[in-house]
């Protein structure tokens, strides 16, 4: 291979590599901004038809105004809410849950993404601790949790060792797993934070605290 070819390909090396750091960068903004317009687009459609037939009907030359109907949905939504919290809209969403289970197939998808809803919302208000590995269940194997109590004085004298409470997450659902004590030498701190611990929980081990914008190879 000459000089000239050489040089050739390390540019289309070059090339490749700033293509692919660029396309790494610009990906997750291009995604998110892509969801965010279909989402947009969904909502104010929702609503956007019934105020396009009002205006028609009141011989308005404007027949659609982008956002109305998403703004609507949106007050629309806060005010059901609002709703919800007093005995009456209690009533009136648990006579509606439990027509909905009633319904096959129907009330499997219903319940699924009430689950789903249910962990984004109890993940949020969970006020964990310290981020901690444990070797469990077995030596070799390690599991990823919280440290959520160090005043175990009653536990550690039964045993004669300082033990510390540590909370233990299933995937994908944080808002279940299991309380085990551990012997405090033995644990091993993470220098991450309790979201990253919650991401990698959610997504069952796809994001965790490696992943990086830009491969440091680039």
């Amino acid at each position: 291979m000459t000089n000239k070819e050489e040089k050739g390909k390390r540019r289309f090396h070059k090339l490749r590599n700033y293509f692919t750091t660029g396309l790494i960068v610009l990906a997750p903004t291009a995604v998110t901004i892509w969801v965010l317009v279909i989402l947009f687009r969904m909502f104010d459609g929702i609503f956007g038809k019934l105020y396009t037939r009002l205006f028609e009907y009141l011989g308005y030359k404007v027949t659609h105004i982008p956002g109305l109907g998403a703004i609507t949905l949106v007050i629309f939504i806060t005010l059901f809410g609002y709703f919800v919290r007093f005995y009456v809209g209690k009533k009136f969403l648990a006579l509606w849950e439990g027509l909905i289970h009633r319904i096959p197939l129907i009330n499997k998808v219903y319940i699924a993404t009430r689950q789903l809803f249910d962990v984004f919302k109890n993940s949020s208000r969970m006020n964990l601790g310290k981020p901690v590995m444990v070797e469990y269940p077995r030596k070799g194997l390690f599991s990823i949790g919280w440290v959520t109590n160090e005043r175990t004085t009653h536990f550690s004298d039964k045993v004669g060792k300082k033990l510390v409470g540590v909370y233990l997450a299933t995937a994908p659902n944080p808002t279940s797993g299991m309380l085990i004590y551990v012997f405090e030498d033995e644990l091993i701190p993470l220098d991450i934070t309790s979201e990253d611990v919650m991401k990698l929980i959610i997504s069952a081990g796809i994001v965790g605290p490696d992943e990086a914008t830009v491969p440091k190879s680039m």
